[in-house]
């Protein structure tokens, strides 16, 4: 796994290793080697659970596509949120993204830029053909924001849900 991870002017995307997010679960947080928001802890170990028990199983060169990636705020060093893929792209080669931010660091675009910069990463792999954000409520209005900033086009609703893709143009 490349721990490089991407960078921007004000953020950095790292791929979090099966250990660090076992320290996450465990609240093991003085075992990492960065701070991460207080605000978005909690809220994350289930799905944090839920990408261990993946990564168990699959071999160590894929987990960027499993993993949580941290969203470091280069400004304070801060962890403030986390990014990734559920999972390597499907025979149409879609992958699902996912991702959550602390309540501190909402409204300053900082979700737009990380879901840009992993769009980025994920294009430079020729069998990812487009990325998918799945059963985003209706009611979270940062999300649908973040998702049509990004491009991505809805393509099914529920009353509940919306459902959206972003194509990679080659």
């Amino acid at each position: 796994m490349n721990k490089l991870g991407v960078e921007s002017e004000r953020l950095k995307l790292i791929p979090l290793t099966i250990k660090e997010l076992v320290y996450i679960e465990k609240k093991e947080y003085s075992k990492l080697q960065f701070n991460i928001e207080d605000a978005l802890l909690d809220k994350t170990r289930i799905a944090i659970a839920k990408k261990i028990d993946k990564m168990k199983n699959i071999n160590v060169n894929l987990h960027e596509w499993y993993t949580y990636w941290l969203i470091i705020n280069k400004a304070n060093k801060n962890g403030i949120g986390f990014i990734g893929f559920k999972g390597i792209p499907d025979e149409k080669g879609l992958s699902e993204v996912g991702y959550s931010i602390s309540s501190n660091y909402r409204r300053f675009g900082y979700m737009t830029e990380a879901l840009n910069m992993l769009l980025d990463w994920a294009s430079g792999y020729s069998e990812t053909t487009g990325i998918t954000a799945c059963k985003v409520l209706k009611t979270n209005i940062g999300s649908n924001k973040v998702l049509n900033k990004c491009n991505f086009k809805l393509t099914s609703a529920t009353e509940e849900y919306n459902n959206y893709l972003y194509e990679f143009i080659r």
